[in-house]
């Protein structure tokens, strides 16, 4: 689990998401109504009935690399625990899989860019939410163990920092994010 707190309210949602529009997704669509009607073996249209489907809600993604963000939400009663490890007051839980390497690249590129562009956007989404002398926590855990405190701390200056060659948010994990006075927003 990972968690971003700030000393002021963040915006909550999905970012870096990119669905298929226009023709694409109508062709997208089609394709997995045709998959429905037919309710052909080895999908879940086996189990599902095709008239309880909101057709219109349905997120169509042309590749990984679209389907891949990050989520920022608010916390459950159960997470309230987890404020303790932070500074900052106002707290959220931090939806995506932080982590790329070079193995990673040479055994499934497409995986490879996806959790590096996943990386970007929670780096581009903590930059443009740091202003002043302002920083943002970061905090890695297990489910259930909010209360345990961090094993290694980083902190990291988005101004100079360069993503090196592998990248993990580790459980345990609390990083500070700052930006040096007077770099400019990425």
């Amino acid at each position: 689990m990972h968690y971003i707190a700030a000393n002021k309210e963040l915006p909550v949602g999905g970012f870096g998401f990119k669905q298929s529009e226009g023709e694409q997704r109508k062709k997208w669509l089609d394709m997995v109504y045709k998959q429905a009607k037919n309710k052909e073996k080895g999908t879940i249209f086996e189990f599902v009935d095709i008239e309880d489907i909101d057709w219109d809600n349905i997120e169509i993604y042309d590749s990984l690399e679209d389907a891949t963000g990050i989520t920022v939400c608010d916390l459950t009663d159960e997470e309230m625990a987890v404020k303790e490890n932070f500074k900052n007051p106002f707290v959220y839980r931090l939806t995506g899989i932080f982590y790329f390497s070079e193995k990673m690249k040479e055994r499934d590129l497409e995986l490879y860019k996806a959790r590096k562009k996943e990386l970007n956007v929670l780096f581009e989404y903590i930059s443009s939410n740091i202003t002043g002398e302002e920083i943002i926590e970061l905090y890695s855990c297990e489910w259930g163990k909010w209360t345990e405190k961090p094993k290694i701390i980083t902190e990291i200056d988005l101004s100079t920092f360069v993503f090196p060659e592998e990248f993990e948010l580790r459980c345990g994990e609390y990083i500070i994010f700052k930006k040096s006075r007077g770099c400019p927003k990425r």
